[in-house]
């Protein structure tokens, strides 16, 4: 091919390839520049970064498809060359004969040649470039309209500052709360902290202006009473330890000992309960008016096999509640089973007695060890009382999410013996009213609804802990009959399980 020819090829590569050049990358600044609008406008949800990937990728394709498909054959340049220029199918014919051989096309090669070496491939121009470069440039202006608008993805509304002030009613009721506290028969080393956390919310209450600043520091105060509160009360630990035994005997003195469904201490209840426990060890729940089931073992032979089997496994037991030998409901325990007349002695002496007498002696043993243990749980229940009063009133005072309660776990998952959710409507509602609220509670609904206190959407719970908090406070007062109370909190219970529960 003729030398002068490739010239002109080597320019029509060249226009070729800024052609291609300038396509892909106002593709690629159009496709980044669009992109990062959307996506900094938020509407879209990839990152801003991702326009970068975008705008290369997009511009190596555009400008690698116009490279490959912008380019021209020789015959078809040779027809360019001569209409541009005017050479008369010069350069077509000498492209066309380019492989034969002969004077004639020797002639009319160097003709071609000659009058082709006249014209400089400079001449060959870029046609419409200055359309190329006007598209460049919009381009670029969609780019930097990407990077100069606001990124609103990160936009932080400023933090509107709500003013707080120390009311006379809530400055009363944290004084009132204080004095409660230190009337309870809460125990002195868990009274103590509690009282001077109060007075020290108290004080910082009083220099606080802000409600973010006050939410803060009511929030503080009500994780540190719940921790002085959960170390209070060491019930849940041992119940769990029970339930968890997998020993169906200790699962039922689980729920003999447990208080959940308690106002206040009370003997009379937990001797009802303790009378039904014995039933339990004597197998009186397998009987009916035609005695027991076929293959049923009640009586003195059920009793001697729940004692062995709970002796066995009393001390891993225990220990799995990681409570110290010291501690009140621990010490309770070890006595019913190796104090002077516990489930030890009863075995020992078992096999010597008759039905009547094993039923006789097995009341004996809880005469004698059955208030140790309601002295143990009622210690742990009026502490436990005392805390969730003081973050009840706390979250009634200042509108505040109420925190979780501490409950053994299978009350929270409402389990019973059997393992199915069977519990009787008083005990779903008294859970609930007992402070089965906060994080980890469940509602009847998830849905979202508005707060006429703030004319905001939130969830179904926390509306409700709010107006619970408020609704306990006022229970504490005598603006209610007894009657009126007990609706109002069967009412609060209801909502809190959902209707169908």
């Amino acid at each position: 091919m003729s030398g002068i020819f490739l010239k002109f090829r080597r320019r029509l590569n060249l226009i070729r390839t800024i052609r291609a050049a300038l396509v892909g990358v106002s593709s690629g600044m159009a496709a980044a520049g669009v992109w990062l609008i959307l996506s900094k406008s938020n509407i879209i949800e990839p990152e801003p970064i991702t326009a970068l990937y975008i705008g290369i990728g997009l511009a190596l394709i555009v400008g690698g498809l116009f490279f490959l498909f912008g380019g021209k054959s020789s015959a078809a340049l040779a027809r360019e060359l001569d209409l541009k220029f005017g050479l008369k199918a010069r350069v077509q014919t000498m492209i066309a004969y380019e492989g034969e051989e002969g004077e004639l096309i020797s002639v009319q090669r160097e003709d071609a040649e000659a009058t082709l070496s006249k014209i400089p491939p400079r001449a060959y121009k870029f046609k419409r470039l200055w359309l190329y470069l006007l598209i460049f440039a919009l381009t670029a202006g969609v780019l930097v309209g990407g990077f100069t608008v606001e990124n609103v993805r990160d936009y932080v509304p400023p933090e509107e500052v709500i003013p707080f002030e120390l009311s006379d009613i809530q400055r009363a009721g944290l004084n009132e709360l204080i004095a409660h506290v230190e009337r309870s028969e809460m125990e002195e080393e868990f009274k103590r902290p509690m009282v001077e956390e109060l007075r020290g919310l108290l004080d910082t209450l009083t220099v606080t202006y802000t409600q973010k600043e006050m939410l803060i520091a009511v929030s503080g105060s009500m994780e540190e009473l719940q921790r002085i509160t959960y170390a209070s009360s060491t019930s849940t630990e041992m119940l769990n330890a029970l339930w968890d035994s997998d020993n169906l005997y200790f699962k039922h003195l689980a729920k003999t000992l447990d208080t959940s469904t308690w106002s206040a201490p009370s003997w009379s209840d937990f001797a009802e309960a303790l009378k039904k426990y014995e039933g339990v060890l004597m197998g009186d729940d397998k009987l009916d008016a035609d005695g027991p089931a076929e293959g049923d073992v009640v009586g003195k032979a059920l009793l001697k096999f729940a004692l062995e089997s709970m002796s066995l496994t009393l001390n891993i037991t225990l220990d799995s509640s990681a409570l110290p030998e010291e501690d009140e409901i621990y010490t309770a325990i070890v006595q019913l089973f190796d104090g002077e007349g516990g489930f030890v002695s009863l075995l020992a002496e078992l096999d010597s007695l008759d039905e009547d007498g094993a039923r006789a002696a097995l009341t004996a043993c809880f005469d004698a060890n059955g208030r140790g243990l309601f002295d143990a749980i009622s210690l742990n229940k009026v502490n436990a009382n005392e805390g969730e009063y003081a973050m009840l009133r706390l979250a009634g005072l200042f509108v505040v999410p109420i925190p979780e309660f501490e409950r053994p776990d299978f009350v929270k998952n409402g389990e019973s013996i059997g393992g199915k959710d069977n519990l009787d409507d008083n005990e779903n509602n008294n859970a609930n009213a007992d402070g089965g609220v906060g994080e980890g509670a469940t509602y009847g609904s998830n849905d979202m609804v508005l707060d006429p206190l703030t004319g905001e959407y939130v969830e179904y719970g926390k509306l409700l802990d709010k107006y619970y908090a408020i609704m306990y406070e006022r229970l504490e007062g005598d603006s209610y009959t007894e009657e009126q109370k007990e609706a109002i909190r069967k009412y609060f219970g209801l909502l809190y399980s959902g209707i169908e529960k």
